[in-house]
């Protein structure tokens, strides 16, 4: 046995050529694998961002049959082409299978002489889901509005920057004067609920016209993301049909690089590990071929086929532990570049400085790339159990041939 290992150690020492392809090869499988796993969740994550900020899986509206020739002139009024859904349409969201929460808020516009405000009109008391949850975690001056309270506002930084208003001041919507109490940083995370000006919800209806049960957006909480889809069918069975905002509808307005990349990341990053075992097994082969005589000898003096498997397997494995801690380097680093790629502009005209073209941009961020424990499991696996299997077989099929026939070119 201490022979088998002696020549083991020898032959990786000697053979350094040829241990370098395995390496190389095992350790490509192994970044490719990592680096397109992480793409794709960069991309999933990016689809989620959106929503991630306000607690929720799904924004739904219901699309409106009028025209937007109905709805023309100044002043306050619904954005075009949503109606609304009543409070027990909202309940009836909530009682799907599935559904944590459901929060109804409304959305509304302000078209001005030369610009268009967007308000939100928002339930104080429900902070958890929603524009409410901004008013909760991202206010960065004054306070947030208060259940029962009217006649108050809490303004977007940016809006509030643009106008130079700051809390205690006066904000007019429509004909109505509010009183600043707050003010609101919208990240990335929440732009699907941002607005320029946050109203107590009952103003807001009677701004708009509408009746105090009356909301055009229910933002809905799911108990496991991965029932999304079947959500929105229940919520669809119940009240008729709707719009949907969910992580996946994001992904359709990625691109094809952003859909192919989330959707068919794990695809991807098999071949890429496939790829990876072909190359170390066409190593592994050579490696063993270029040994055939040397086998036939080692069989010659008493050898065994079990000692001949067994030092190939061993060179296999230590070549495939080597290539896995440079593959998982490579693959980590290769990440880390893959995040420096803009992420996904999901909302070309931030409501937050919607109708304001000299407000300031929202910040635009690297793909939200990260590396897994999974992914890092998975490609260390995958590749030692990949070499060592590839070595034993090489050698495995380099044993069937008798010294004899082994010898015969020495």
């Amino acid at each position: 046995m201490n022979t088998v290992n002696l020549y083991t150690r020898s032959q990786l020492r000697h053979r350094r050529r040829r241990a370098l392809a395995v390496v190389a090869a095992v350790a490509l499988g192994a970044a490719l694998l990592i680096a397109l796993t992480s793409l794709g969740s960069g991309f999933r994550e990016a689809a989620r961002a959106p929503l991630a900020g306000i607690a929720a899986d799904l924004v739904v509206t219901r699309p409106d049959s009028g025209t937007p020739s109905e709805q023309t002139g100044r002043g306050v009024r619904q954005p075009f082409g949503l109606a609304t859904f009543d409070s027990g349409e909202v309940r009836e969201m909530g009682a799907v299978s599935g559904v944590d929460t459901a929060v109804g808020s409304l959305q509304i516009w302000d078209f001005g002489a030369r610009s268009t405000t967007t308000i939100a009109g928002v339930d104080p008391g429900q902070r958890a889901v929603g524009p409410g949850r901004i008013l909760d975690h991202n206010l960065i001056a004054g306070r947030s509005l208060r259940t029962g309270e009217r006649g108050v506002a809490v303004l977007d930084r940016h809006y509030a920057a643009f106008y130079d208003t700051k809390v205690g001041q006066r904000v007019t919507v429509g004909e109505r004067s509010f009183t600043v109490v707050g003010v609101v940083e919208v990240k990335d995370s929440a732009q699907t609920a941002a607005s320029n000006i946050y109203l107590p919800l009952a103003e807001a209806q009677e701004l708009a016209g509408l009746r105090a049960d009356q909301v055009n957006q229910v933002h809905v909480q799911v108990g496991n993301s991965a029932e999304t889809e079947a959500v929105t069918a229940g919520i669809t069975d119940r009240v008729g049909q709707v719009s949907a905002i969910t992580p996946d509808s994001l992904v359709q307005i990625m691109g094809a690089v952003g859909r192919i990349s989330a959707r068919f990341s794990t695809i991807a990053a098999a071949v890429g590990g496939i790829g990876g075992l072909v190359l170390s097994w066409t190593a592994l082969r050579g490696l063993v071929s270029e040994r055939t005589r040397e086998i036939g000898l080692l069989m010659a003096v008493g050898w065994r086929r079990s000692h001949v498997v067994r030092v190939f397997r061993a060179e296999a494995l230590v070549l495939g532990l080597v290539g896995a801690a440079l593959g998982i380097a490579l693959g980590a680093a290769l990440a880390g570049l893959l995040s420096y790629i803009p992420a996904p502009d999901l909302f070309s005209a931030p409501p937050s400085v919607a109708g304001h073209g000299d407000a300031p941009e929202a910040d635009s961020n690297g793909l939200p790339v990260s590396v897994s424990l999974t992914a890092l499991g998975a490609a260390a696996l995958v590749s030692v159990v990949g070499a060592t299997s590839a070595g034993a077989l090489a050698a495995r099929r380099a044993t069937r041939l008798k010294p004899a026939r082994s010898l015969v070119s020495l």
